[in-house]
């Protein structure tokens, strides 16, 4: 037999059997220890079931004091065979305390007299009722706990499964199981699974003893076996391959410097590096060990540099969910994600771009050159499967694609050019009160060098897949906070709002001693309108008033639809003057629009007649500021309508 097979069959004999071996005993080792862990696991919790136990029947001695010395039970209880008096005593005291699951009552060897109350109570407390001469007449049993109860505060505690059982009787359980069961030990099949766990007897002074048990589902076990068998298994077969490694240099080196090679690889499968291998003269095996000892320290390097950059990777997913969490803006979301991107995944630059600027602000992140430039637009493009030679513009001519067409490409695309790499990823989000996906923007990465790993990709997506998520949301919370405030016909804001910014205003005024401007109008024969051309005619009128409303008014101001036809806009700032001349406009305005019919035959033209209040010069307050608008409102209306009315100004004070 050559040289090398002598070594490859002494490898075999000393590695491949011994190691065969061992990972037989740390199979069995590993299960023992698992099996070993999941029993006292059961064994914990059944110390704890015990202690809650003794807990409930500690509770039930306070009322078991009281129903034990009660004197009209111990006067039924003197004459036993008086079945009734005592059940009747029974259920008074179980009224009477309303906490009491059941009341049994024995005899002097303990059989059963009568029973009030649920047949499954457990942590029953035991008294003996006696009477003024000091004879004894039975037991008293008082529980406050149905077993179900008990259970569940135990799987709670816990975490197991429980089973409570008397007589053979399934008291309660956990399990999918009624009827009766055997308090079966160990491993246990109910219901076409398997479990493992263990019974034992409670201490019950009276009645058939409480048998509970604690169990754990047996695939928990199986998996936990499993996934150590798993490591074990990768492990031996890592050695084994190094071990392999390892003879093929020993065939070629002396017997010394193999032993010192084979030690060091044994070391660094251990996950040591402290000691380098020795290195001796100036031959082949000196310059290995040269690069042995180089190729340890970076790996150590690289575990070191990982275990780095998963600790920041773990802080900057915290930090962005917890941002998130705060509730940004759409133009913070997007900033933060693309710092956050840019930082994450070792960027030089980044940009967001949007398609509709009403949606989402565009924003850069890092220095860049003409050549990241050109990677980024690459994979914009790759982004939404646009063809690289298209024009400039290819962003905004997206604005018209139909959303349906661009919900697919969600995933984020590579884009590179001459060693400059580069991500983008489609912020796809449903916004407003439509049910389509809608394309917003885009948000992309790049950098120089080293194209972005597996690990990168899926953290640029997760952080971009986030963002959307997160817009969606803000726009949902837009969109619900002003359909809270605002008419759904007109658009003008509805009556609360109307009254909350009245508040307001007034506040505002009496602390800067500023004026409060009020104009109250009403579309003049509004009801005839609704007759001659229906009710879809007369919400056409109204929308054509508020938008004369809304575009005669200032920023500050704030129209609104008080009710039905009737139309208010409240003035920061303004005093009666400057109230009567903006109301007299809109009556102008109004007046000069031109309606088209709903039926198409024609249009038509409506008027409104206007009243106007201010305070303090109409006014103290609230109500009287809006009594006054309406009060001048309907002198309008009395004066032939399409006119404006000024209130009257409130008595000086004395």
């Amino acid at each position: 037999m050559s040289f090398r097979g002598r070594l490859l069959l002494f490898f075999t004999i000393i590695v491949v059997i011994p190691m065969f071996a061992v990972g037989l005993v740390l199979f069995n080792l590993t299960a023992d220890s698992e099996t070993g862990k999941a029993d006292a696991e059961i064994a914990q919790g059944m110390r704890a079931a015990f202690a809650i136990y003794d807990a409930d029947r500690d509770r039930a001695k306070k009322p078991l004091q009281a129903i034990a010395g009660d004197a009209k039970l111990g006067a039924a209880l003197a004459h036993p065979n008086e079945r009734r008096a005592i059940e009747s005593r029974l259920a008074a005291l179980v009224r009477l305390h309303k906490d009491v699951r059941q009341i049994v009552v024995y005899d002097l060897v303990r059989r059963p007299i009568a029973t009030y109350g649920g047949s499954s109570a457990v942590a029953a407390a035991v008294a003996t009722p006696s009477t003024g001469k000091g004879r004894r007449l039975g037991f008293v049993a008082v529980s406050l706990t149905r077993s179900r109860d008990y259970v569940k505060d135990v799987e709670r505690i816990t975490q197991l499964h429980v089973r409570v059982l008397s007589g053979g009787r399934v008291l309660a359980s956990s399990l999918p199981e009624v009827g009766t069961a055997r308090a079966k030990s160990g491993d246990v099949r109910i219901a076409g699974r398997k479990y493992r766990g263990r019974f034992a007897t409670l201490s019950q002074a009276a009645g058939l003893p409480i048998q509970v048990g604690v169990f754990e589902e047996g695939s928990n076990l199986a998996s936990a076996i499993h996934d150590r068998w798993l490591l074990i298994g990768a492990i031996l077969v890592a050695f084994l391959v190094l071990a392999l490694l390892s003879s093929l240099v020993v065939v070629r080196a002396l017997q010394g410097q193999i032993e010192q090679f084979l030690e060091a690889a044994r070391r660094l499968a251990r996950g040591d590096f402290t000691e380098p291998v020795p290195v001796e003269g100036a031959d082949e095996f000196a310059a290995l060990g040269t690069e042995f000892n180089a190729m340890s320290g970076q790996l150590a390097s690289k575990i070191d540099e990982v275990q780095r950059k998963r600790g920041e990777l773990e802080e900057t997913i915290r930090r962005v969910g917890e941002a998130f969490a705060t509730g940004l803006d759409r133009e913070g979301i997007v900033n933060l994600t693309l710092r956050t991107a840019v930082d994450a995944c070792e960027a030089e630059t980044g940009r967001a771009l949007p398609i509709d600027a009403r949606r989402m602000r565009s924003a850069r992140v890092g220095d860049s050159t003409p050549e990241l430039e050109e990677a980024l637009e690459r994979a914009e493009r790759a982004a939404f499967e646009v063809d690289p030679d298209t024009a400039p513009n290819w962003l905004a001519s997206l604005e018209g694609e139909a959303a349906e067409d661009r919900t697919e490409h969600h995933r984020p695309e590579r884009g590179e050019l001459g060693g400059y790499h580069a991500l983008a990823a489609p912020l796809l989000a449903r916004l407003g009160s439509g049910s389509s996906v809608e394309q917003i923007g885009v948000i992309s990465i790049a950098r120089p060098g080293r194209a972005f790993d597996d690990q990168e990709y899926e953290l640029f997506a997760y952080l971009t897949g986030q963002a959307a998520v997160s817009i969606e949301n803000v726009d949902l919370h837009e969109t619900v906070r002003l359909q809270a405030v605002t008419d759904e016909l007109t658009g003008l804001y509805n009556r609360n709002h109307f009254q909350g910014t009245l508040d307001s205003e007034i506040e505002r005024s009496r602390r800067f001693g500023t004026d409060v401007g009020l104009v109250m109008l009403d579309i003049d024969d509004f009801k005839l309108v609704n007759d001659s051309f229906g009710h879809p005619q007369g919400d056409v009128v109204l929308v054509e008033v508020g938008r004369a409303l809304r575009e005669l008014s200032r920023d500050i101001d704030e129209p609104a639809r008080y009710g039905g036809e009737e139309l208010a806009v409240i003035l920061p700032q303004t005093n009666l003057n400057g109230a009567e001349l903006l109301a007299e406009r809109m009556r102008s305005a109004i007046e000069d629009l031109t309606i088209a019919r709903t039926d198409g035959e024609g249009s038509l033209h409506v008027t409104a007649s206007f009243g106007v209040a201010s305070l303090p010069a109409c006014a103290r307050d609230r109500e009287t500021l809006i009594a006054e608008a309406d009060a001048a409102l309907y002198r309008a209306k009395r004066a032939g309508k399409n006119r404006v009315m000024r209130g009257e100004p409130v008595a000086a004070e004395s």
